[in-house]
C-alpha cells in the first residue's frame, strides 16, 4: 500500500542576469504541510538546462500562507524568519509572482508551470 504524495512542482527556467552564468533553472516546490522548497541552478549555458538535475542546487525553504487569493512565501534560514516574502498565485497548471508596482497594484512578473515528477 502506498500513500498519495500531494506535493506539486512548478518549473521555470529563463536567461540569467549573472555575470558567471548564462542560464538559470528553478524549481518551487509546495508540500501538503504548508511548507515549500526552492531550488536553483545556475547554468553556463542554454543546452544543458534538460540536465539541470544533474548538477548541484541551492535551496531555499520557508512557509506558504494565504490570504484571499493570494499566497506568501516566506523563506526562514536557521529557522528564522528572513525578509524574503513573495506575493504568489497558486493553480493547479501554474504559480504566478506577483509585484506591487509603484502605486502598489500587484503586477505579474514571473510564471512556473507545474510538473510531474517521477515520485509524484
Amino acid at each position: 500500500m502506498s500513500g498519495q504524495n500531494n506535493d506539486r512542482t512548478y518549473l521555470a527556467h529563463d536567461h540569467s542576469e549573472s555575470m558567471l552564468y548564462s542560464y538559470a533553472v528553478a524549481e518551487i516546490i509546495i508540500h501538503s504541510d504548508s511548507t515549500y522548497t526552492w531550488k536553483t541552478w545556475e547554468l553556463k549555458n542554454k543546452k544543458d538546462w534538460e540536465k539541470y538535475n544533474l548538477f548541484k542546487p541551492k535551496i531555499s525553504t520557508g512557509k506558504v500562507t494565504q490570504k484571499a487569493e493570494f499566497y506568501t512565501l516566506t523563506e526562514y534560514r536557521n529557522g528564522n524568519e528572513t525578509d524574503f516574502n513573495f506575493t504568489v498565485k497558486i493553480s493547479d497548471r501554474r504559480l504566478t509572482f506577483y509585484y506591487p508596482n509603484k502605486r502598489n497594484k500587484l503586477r505579474k512578473t514571473y510564471t512556473y508551470k507545474r510538473i510531474k515528477k517521477i515520485n509524484e
